[in-house]
């Protein structure tokens, strides 16, 4: 039915009548549903992982601090940052950050030399896949 609006629409366009001028906004609204309609049938892109994550000294022996400058990841994400290193307590294995309106962000997490964390950022309900950084 749709697919006959459009060449409806197409013919009344290409004929020289008077009317096929109101025919023709008939055809830019059907043709706009279409576009649409296949605009939400499209997937979405991947939430990307954060970027430039630097990682430095920590407070103390037993901590590590992650940061990334304005537009490592996006503005007001949520960073998450999980501990791989499967002797670690579960309780101290997961840290994270809110990021800034400019996508900055910093975060001290539990992590030792050859640990590997886990870092992505979550933004209404979707997570990023992760980048994984290693503690010198």
């Amino acid at each position: 039915m749709l697919r006959r609006r459009i060449a409806a629409c197409v013919a009344a366009r290409l004929a020289p009548a008077v009317g096929a001028v109101a025919s023709a906004g008939a055809c830019i609204v059907s043709i706009a549903a279409v576009v649409g309609m296949g605009g939400c049938a499209s997937p979405t892109l991947p939430l990307p992982p954060p970027d430039e994550i630097a990682v430095a000294q920590g407070p103390d022996a037993d901590h590590v601090r992650l940061s990334g400058p304005c537009g490592s990841a996006l503005q007001n994400a949520i960073i998450v940052v999980v501990n791989e290193n499967p002797s670690v307590p579960l309780d101290m294995a997961v840290g994270g950050a809110l990021t800034s309106s400019c996508g900055g962000w910093d975060a001290v997490v539990y992590a030792h030399h050859g640990d590997v964390l886990d870092v992505t950022q979550q933004l209404n309900g979707t997570v990023s896949i992760p980048r994984t950084v290693g503690v010198p």
